[in-house]
């Protein structure tokens, strides 16, 4: 994988992913999200693709998933995030124990953002629902 970033304009940036794909970076948050916000995209995204692959291979009638992604950063530089809280509201006749099993394996085993996180000392936390 290979990104470029190059200033547009005051604290603005275009990052070019594997020559393919472009996204706005706005360190002001005016009209993009800043490179921190990303870094919860990323997670959110990552272990929304595991959980969602994960109920597919076990055949669970899943319908629609939303994650939502909430962190706390360190009030000093560097202001890393130190506590995230994930919420995991699926759609579905899915059972209870698939869903939890899902996201024990994304969070411990398959999705990298979450383990990178770890890693670096970052809490996480999460919780689901199953709405049907």
């Amino acid at each position: 994988m290979k990104v470029i970033i190059d200033l547009i304009e005051k604290d603005r940036f275009v990052s070019i992913v594997n020559e393919k794909h472009s996204v706005i970076i706005d360190g002001d948050r005016e009209i993009a999200p800043s490179a921190m916000d990303f870094l919860l995209v990323g997670l959110g995204s990552c272990t929304a693709i595991d959980v969602v692959d994960i109920l597919r291979k076990m055949r669970e009638p899943i319908e629609s998933l939303r994650v939502e992604v909430e962190g706390t950063r360190a009030e000093e530089p560097p202001r890393v995030y130190t506590h995230l809280k994930l919420k995991y509201i699926a759609i579905g006749k899915i059972k209870k124990e698939n869903l939890e099993k899902a996201i024990k394996l994304s969070q411990e085993k398959y999705c990298s953002a979450s383990i990178m996180f770890k890693r670096s000392g970052t809490l996480i936390d999460y919780e689901f629902d199953i709405l049907d």
